[in-house]
């Protein structure tokens, strides 16, 4: 005898989801930009240094003098002698003339004239000392520095933003069902 079965297939219930992403565009411009630069100046003023020395005192005490001073000494020399003989020649003229106090003129002038005094002697250096004159001025340096400098202009940008939000969709994929099949016997289902 074939005992009556009952045979039930179940199928579940499946949810699908849809899923849409969020999609996110940022775009960004760099910014812009300008740079001037103003270049630094320097300016430099320069004088150089001067050095002068004389020795004209020192050519003339060595007896190296130019024509124009060598003429100018002898000139003086001469007039300086020329002074010096008038004075002497007028001297012994008065000597002379002076008869009233009964001196013998002639042998004292001749006398003074033979037996000169000592010759004067000098001890001196020669060219003496600061005969050669130096003159030095330093030199000279002036520095005028003005800085340059950089202006900036920076003109920025926002950035594009696009948002598209995401969605999620759930749906059924597939229906639960209950199969139920009775095997066997005939079963009286009505009753």
């Amino acid at each position: 005898m074939q005992v009556p079965q009952i045979r039930l297939q179940q199928t579940y219930a499946q949810t699908g989801l849809r899923i849409t992403q969020p999609v996110q565009e940022i775009e960004q411009l760099p910014a812009e930009l300008s740079i001037k630069q103003v270049p630094a100046t320097m300016n430099i003023d320069h004088k150089p240094y001067h050095l002068d020395i004389n020795q004209e005192q020192m050519w003339n005490e060595l007896n190296f003098k130019s024509n124009s001073v060598f003429s100018e000494d002898m000139a003086e020399f001469a007039r300086q002698e020329g002074f010096e003989a008038i004075a002497e020649k007028s001297q012994e003229g008065d000597q002379m003339a002076a008869i009233d106090k009964k001196t013998d003129a002639i042998d004292a002038i001749v006398t003074s004239k033979a037996n000169p005094g000592p010759a004067e002697t000098i001890i001196a250096f020669i060219p003496s000392e600061g005969s050669v004159k130096i003159n030095y001025t330093p030199p000279e340096l002036n520095i005028d520095w003005k800085k340059g400098g950089a202006e900036i202009e920076v003109t920025p940008h926002k950035p594009n933003h696009t948002y598209t939000p995401g969605k999620t969709e759930v749906y059924l994929r597939q229906m639960q069902s209950l199969q139920i099949d009775f095997v066997g016997g005939n079963i009286n289902t009505k009753s």
